[in-house]
């Protein structure tokens, strides 16, 4: 059996409080909960998971608050399989871990309001730091929800090394594009494509060779929700692929359970046409259950709803 490739992963860890309630509330509304929950969450923690279910050997860079909920967070990490050694713990009593306030409606779309806390504590230190568990890894994959001089930082050592780069500009700022930070992949849904263009709706003959060439891209992958999901590679080649048809439940989380699986597809050397077939199997299947990372599905789970998509 071949070995485990290595991903890092720069992000955020977070404490998701979920409520799910009839619809989304309007601006001034007050609408009533039938469920509320705790759970574990965070754009990069759960890649993180997302990519080690996927079958990758995974190391989390990021940082949590010192209290109770850090220490449990990377207790429960730790347990499941992603290395927590880079994490690192904000000693400041005023800055607690980063927490997630979640709405998901009968229909399974989701409203997010989120406090970084020690998130917004990550910087290029830390990343310093872990420069050889970078510079040793088969690909890196980052979001957004850290400050970019982190995020740009182990980018840089990324490319310097020849480790492939995927970068998951969510949730998108303005400035992203002006910061020269390096990718080989990037994973946008249609909104962040728009920004990422400057055209709204998307479209995706606007995805041109300066947006390659400004950014070193291998390729720009765009994520449609129900419709197909948008490959592009810097010689013209393209892709389209409808992800599985599914009845979303809580679609938090499918996302990074897509960027994860696409992240360990392409460190594992995966043909872009099956690289996406396993990533939005795993993203559909992300959906099916309430909450981030409870709902990311196992490699098996991924492989078996490939076969079954394609027979």
């Amino acid at each position: 059996m071949s070995l485990k490739p290595s991903i890092v992963v720069v992000g955020s860890l977070n404490i998701d409080q979920t409520f799910l309630v009839d619809h989304l509330p309007l601006p001034g509304q007050t609408v009533a909960s039938s469920c509320a929950f705790s759970s574990y969450g965070g754009k990069g923690a759960n890649q993180a998971m997302a990519a080690q279910k996927a079958g990758a050997q995974v190391a989390l860079i990021g940082c949590v608050g010192d209290d109770g909920k850090g220490r449990d967070y990377l207790e429960y990490l730790s347990r499941n399989g992603v290395n927590t050694n880079s994490v690192s713990t904000i000693l400041d009593r005023a800055t607690p871990t980063g927490s997630a306030f979640i709405a998901v409606s009968s229909e399974g779309e989701n409203s997010i309001v989120v406090n970084a806390g020690a998130n917004q504590q990550l910087n290029p230190d830390h990343i310093e730091q872990n420069e050889s568990l970078i510079s040793n890894s088969k690909a890196l994959l980052f979001q957004l929800e850290c400050p970019i001089p982190a995020v740009k930082h182990a980018a840089e050592i990324a490319r310097s090394n020849n480790v492939q780069i995927v970068a998951n500009p969510s949730p998108w700022k303005d400035d992203f594009l002006s910061k020269g930070i390096p990718c080989d992949y990037i994973i946008l849904n249609e909104l962040e494509a728009a920004s990422f263009t400057g055209v709204d709706p998307f479209d995706p003959s606007l995805c041109t060779n300066h947006l390659f060439e400004s950014m070193g891209l291998e390729a720009i992958v765009v994520t449609r929700g129900s419709g197909p999901t948008f490959l592009k590679t810097k010689t013209g080649e393209t892709v389209e692929m409808l992800p599985p048809k599914v009845t979303p439940i809580d679609t938090v989380g499918a996302g990074d359970a897509f960027a994860g699986a696409f992240t360990l597809a392409i460190a594992e050397g995966t043909n872009y046409q099956d690289t996406l077939a396993f990533a939005n199997a795993a993203g559909a299947l992300a959906t099916q259950k309430v909450g981030a990372q409870k709902a990311i599905p196992e490699r098996s789970q991924i492989e078996e709803l490939v076969q079954g998509t394609s027979s």
